[in-house]
């Protein structure tokens, strides 16, 4: 164990006792009495309702059903789900829970994740976290999409089943167009046992949903599976 995952260890502790579980906004760090959004965060545009792709779930104009990306190209992943819209105080959560050691906003995240599932009436087996290279992992101290799928595996009993491996380091997907996105990932992840989820509906879940790309590689591999679906906090609109 190196010195910063030591002292994330550390850093976690601390904000485990100053963040006690439905004390506290996950937006603001606000004092509430119960749930994990205060009220004045609830009236910000959050949510990501209204109309939305019945495939990838990003916002689409009222009376169509599949956005364009969708129409144009086969989806390997049946269907994905996200509470949350990335932008505004959701994106600065988020930030912080991947980049700031804040792994105690995991426990809300999970908790809006599973709401929205379980609305939803969604049947899956198995919860696969999207992986990071280890490289990655070792410069942050953990993996969000893991400490997500661990935290929503507690509230749902479906257990994690860690089988995607990230074999090479690719280009952050940010800083990248939507067609680089589509192939930056290729050859870089493998899937390391592929009798665990063969003929199981398997729930893919990362920390946000840009473009999809990562999801697509992801489920291409998977493709044993019953039924593919994918979760994240948030999904860029």
């Amino acid at each position: 164990m190196n010195l910063k995952t030591k002292f994330l260890k550390i850093k976690d502790l601390i904000l485990d006792a100053l963040f006690p579980d439905k004390f506290k906004c996950i937006f603001c760090g606000k004092d509430i009495p119960s749930d994990f959004i205060c009220k004045d965060c609830l009236k910000q545009d959050i949510f990501n309702e209204g109309n939305r792709c019945e495939i990838c779930d990003t916002s689409i104009k009222e009376g169509n059903i599949v956005c364009e990306h969708c129409q144009k190209m086969k989806r390997h992943f049946k269907k994905v789900y996200s509470p949350f819209r990335y932008d505004g105080i959701v994106r600065k959560a988020i930030l912080q829970f991947k980049s700031d050691g804040a792994k105690y906003l995991a426990k809300g995240f999970a908790e809006f994740i599973a709401q929205r599932l379980e609305v939803e009436q969604l049947e899956y087996d198995v919860i696969i976290p999207i992986p990071s290279h280890k490289k990655t992992i070792r410069k942050r101290g953990y993996n969000p999409a893991k400490v997500l799928a661990e935290e929503l595996s507690k509230i749902t009993s479906k257990p994690v089943v860690d089988v995607l491996y990230k074999v090479t380091q690719t280009k952050n997907q940010k800083l990248l167009n939507y067609n680089e996105r589509q192939t930056n990932l290729e050859n870089s992840i493998m899937l390391l046992n592929n009798s665990v989820i063969k003929n199981k509906n398997i729930l893919l879940i990362d920390d946000i949903i840009t473009t999809g790309a990562t999801i697509e590689t992801c489920a291409k591999l998977c493709n044993k599976a019953k039924n593919i679906y994918a979760c994240a906090v948030a999904r860029r609109t």
